[in-house]
């Protein structure tokens, strides 16, 4: 069976297998998560875009800064890169280690780093807008709230009801493992 083939029987496995199984929370942290994103904290509120009405995904709703990682990149060099371009700024002191995973439907979606904001000025792209808030404003994205709620936990899992087909969409517009070493792993105990 070619690569292509056996990362399609991957991401078909049903997610019933992910909710009969433990997760190995080491084995997620270790893996490569196709996106990075960041818990930006200032006291008591966190740093969140504000996603516009015309956004292509969480349309209308809060979500933390970062984005895809690229050819050749860790997790937290992905989420340095992806600060600088969409704040003009990135802070000192993330930890090596993410404060919470996100896995949808049994598929891991990405790293969420924590960090303290030690500004309020930031550059970023016209049509584009920032806000800090409290962590249980209703505006936040189901994943983005259930990362939230989860951060003690280190492994967020979200169910999207069954239909992982907008999770599997998120995915294919990600290279696929031959293409540039990403792994694409359904979790259950290795």
């Amino acid at each position: 069976m070619g690569k292509r083939a056996q990362l399609i029987l991957l991401l078909a496995l049903p997610i019933a297998a992910l909710r009969m199984t433990t997760i190995d929370v080491a084995a997620v942290r270790a893996a490569a998560a196709p996106f990075s994103c960041a818990i930006l904290r200032r006291g008591d509120k966190l740093l969140a875009e504000v996603r516009g009405a015309d956004a292509q995904a969480a349309a209308g709703r809060l979500t933390c800064y970062g984005g895809k990682r690229e050819r050749g990149e860790s997790s937290l060099q992905c989420l340095l890169r992806e600060l600088n371009e969409e704040l003009g700024w990135a802070p000192g002191d993330i930890p090596a280690e993410p404060a919470c995973s996100l896995l949808v439907d049994g598929y891991l979606i990405a790293h969420f780093y924590e960090a303290g904001v030690d500004r309020t000025d930031f550059v970023v792209e016209q049509g584009r807008s920032f806000a800090f808030v409290d962590e249980g404003d209703a505006r936040w994205s189901a994943w983005h709230a259930r990362v939230l709620a989860a951060r003690g936990d280190a492994v967020a899992v979200y169910d999207d009801g069954g239909d992982p087909s907008a999770t599997l969409e998120l995915l294919r517009k990600v290279p696929t493992a031959g293409e540039d070493g990403l792994e694409r792993r359904y979790y259950e105990p290795l």
